[in-house]
């Protein structure tokens, strides 16, 4: 009953969170490339105090939705989680470093590349999951 409300939820998350990564990479990258004294208190306060939460949102959207995919021969699910788990562990020790340790994080180079690139892995299995489940 509440199912399209959650993935909408989820849904909304996942643009976010895809589009902050995005943003980061290919923008700001370049961005600062050109500008060393480019300002990055807008971005660090989105990165650092608002994308937790939108992490929380995704997997929890994600997690009330999972039993209606569970299915011990989907492949694809597995792999979804499995990349999930990878976004999962990198997000938990970014913000240990950040908090914690008040240290700079040493995967801080590239961290966004890999969770960008597993996000992009996992929309393409949720759309073939799609494509499967109603060709079936």
């Amino acid at each position: 009953m509440f199912y399209p409300y959650i993935l909408l939820i989820h849904l909304l998350c996942a643009i976010f969170f895809i589009g902050y990564l995005f943003v980061d990479i290919f923008i700001l990258g370049i961005l600062k490339k050109k500008n060393s004294n480019l300002d990055q208190e807008l971005f660090k306060t989105i990165g650092v105090k608002i994308m937790p939460f939108i992490v929380i949102i995704l997997l929890l959207s994600g997690g009330v939705m999972m039993p209606l995919h569970t299915n011990p021969l989907n492949l694809l699910f597995l792999i979804k989680i499995f990349f999930v788990g990878i976004i999962l562990l990198l997000v938990v020790f970014s913000l240990f470093y950040y908090f914690i340790l008040k240290r700079k994080n040493p995967l801080g180079n590239f961290i966004h590349l890999l969770v960008f690139i597993l996000c992009l892995g996992i929309v393409i299995l949720a759309k073939l999951m799609n494509y499967f489940f109603i060709s079936l």
